[in-house]
């Protein structure tokens, strides 16, 4: 009787199935699952923020309880609440004092100090 093959399966003797280590189809499975736990891992399937170099640079923060708003307004809602000597990633975009952070919230840019290393304008 010929043994069976099937995606990661195959036929034993008995006519019990067992797990094929020498098949495509494992290696295949294995792979989607590593590309799942790496989203995972990245914190899910939102919006990744890519950084293009020499369109972000970083900043530390230097006032106390800094709000990061929804625009470049002080009138606009608060999103976050950054803490004295955070770190982040802002973009060249400068307007009415506020600068905008990657990722699209808005802080006012007297309270943040560029990063020395980094090409901020």
């Amino acid at each position: 009787m010929a043994r069976r093959r099937y995606f990661i399966m195959k036929e034993t003797g008995e006519g019990k199935l067992r797990v094929d280590f020498r098949s495509w189809g494992l290696v295949i499975v294995i792979g989607l699952l590593l590309a799942f736990l790496s989203l995972i891992d990245r914190g899910g399937l939102g919006e990744a923020t890519a950084v293009v170099e020499g369109q972000a640079c970083t900043f530390t923060v230097t006032g106390n309880d800094v709000n990061a708003r929804t625009g470049a307004t002080a009138a606009s809602p608060s999103v976050q609440k950054l803490k004295q000597g955070d770190t982040v990633i802002g973009t060249p975009t400068v307007t009415n004092g506020f600068r905008q952070m990657v990722g699209g919230a808005w802080v006012l840019d007297s309270l943040l100090t560029p990063v020395p290393g980094t090409v901020c304008t």
